[in-house]
């Protein structure tokens, strides 16, 4: 099952998108909650990262967002999520931090990501432009879920 979105940075498409698949992730995870709750945070600090860092609160430029969604063993799902921004490349790769200390201001978007997520990268494309991929395994029941 596949899930794709275009949105910009503007406050309002943000939230609508960000509303829509948290009802897509809770459907997802059933009874887990929690987990929908997670997973909906590493994407919104992912698209918040992308927005500050690569599209320097320019609003107006176009992240695509793709969800997969696979069986596995019959009770098992893998939810991938790809973020493709259009801006520079990255350079070199971001690895999020073992720890964080207590009062440590930067990176501690990416160190959640990377303890709520099974995998987390980001990697450059061609000329102009990256891509932000996560993996959950989500364990257990979960109900039938179709695309919007």
């Amino acid at each position: 099952m596949i899930f794709k979105f275009t949105i910009s940075g503007k406050e309002e498409q943000v939230v609508e998108f960000e509303k829509e698949l948290l009802d897509i992730l809770l459907r997802l995870t059933g009874d887990q909650e929690m987990i929908a709750h997670e997973v909906h945070f590493c994407v919104h600090e992912a698209i918040l990262n992308i927005i500050q860092h690569t599209y320097k609160w320019d609003l107006d430029h176009p992240l695509d967002i793709r969800l997969d969604v696979t069986e596995t063993d019959g009770t098992d799902r893998v939810l991938e999520i790809a973020i493709r921004d259009y801006g520079p490349p990255i350079e070199g790769p971001i690895i999020p931090p073992k720890r964080v200390d207590k009062f440590q201001l930067r990176k501690r978007g990416l160190y959640m990501i990377s303890k709520i997520m099974d995998s987390y990268s980001i990697e450059s494309v061609a000329k102009n432009g990256n891509v932000t991929y996560m993996k959950k395994i989500l364990k257990g029941k979960q109900e039938t879920v179709s695309p919007i």
